[in-house]
């Protein structure tokens, strides 16, 4: 009797003690998985947009009367605004290519008179409107920075017009032509979120020759002609459809 009341006695201890034991150690830690990272901007979609800017350059002015050419150039400038649309393809994790359209009004324009003791005379050229079609591919220096070259079809509406007076005499010519030719030139877009971004946009755009006049003057031929080619620098924004993360 007495050995089994001492062997209860040591179990009752041994469970006593397994239990504060038990009670010291502390829980084990749970931990929590990471957040997942937001996933990379996709720069594929359509977009509108709207911008504006400054632009100017020379208008070369050449003639050509009774087969003797002469030439001179006029300094222009001006502002413009209109806007664009277009559309991207991300193709890899950091090539984009695409295609944009934009349409431009502008103040674009050159103007020299001259004074004399017995005549005086003035020119110029106005770049009316201007829009281009162009090709884009660039570069992504970070997920949401787009480094891009752009280049393609230009096309724009000019106003040329020039008179002289002379002992009481007066002589007036005026042109409007739409002409086409070409465009290249770059720039950065950096998107804000998934729908909005800001560019700002360097091109070239040389819209070709013109006639201005040509016929006769009693038996002497003669020609005018002009070219017309500027710099731009636009600002501008684009609003993207269905903007969203890359999934």
């Amino acid at each position: 009797m007495k050995t089994r009341i001492i062997s209860v006695t040591i179990g009752a201890l041994a469970l006593s003690a397994s239990a504060v034991y038990a009670a010291d150690i502390a829980p084990p830690p749970v931990y929590k998985a990471a957040p997942p990272l937001p996933p990379p901007y996709s720069w594929t979609g359509f977009y509108i947009g709207a911008n504006g800017g400054f632009g100017g350059n020379n208008v070369n002015y050449s003639a050509m009367v009774a087969g003797i050419p002469a030439s001179t150039s006029l300094n222009s400038s001006g502002f413009l605004g209109g806007g664009q649309a277009g559309f991207n393809w991300q193709v890899a994790p950091l090539w984009v290519i695409g295609v944009e359209t934009d349409f431009d009004g502008t103040d674009i324009s050159s103007n020299a008179s001259a004074n004399g003791p017995f005549a005086t005379a003035n020119a110029g050229t106005k770049v009316d409107w201007f829009g281009t079609v162009r090709g884009r591919a660039g570069f992504l220096v970070t997920p949401n920075a787009l480094l891009y070259g752009t280049g393609g079809w230009a096309y724009g509406h000019t106003t040329t017009s020039a008179n002289a007076t002379a002992f009481g005499m007066t002589a007036a010519v005026s042109s409007a032509n739409t002409q086409n030719g070409w465009t290249a030139g770059g720039g950065l877009e950096y998107a804000f979120n998934p729908w909005l971004s800001f560019k700002t946009e360097y091109l070239y755009v040389d819209l070709g020759s013109a006639t201005l006049a040509s016929g006769t003057i009693g038996p002497i031929a003669f020609s005018a002609n002009e070219k017309t080619g500027f710099h731009t620098i636009k600002a501008g924004l684009n609003w993207k459809f269905g903007g969203g993360w890359a999934p």
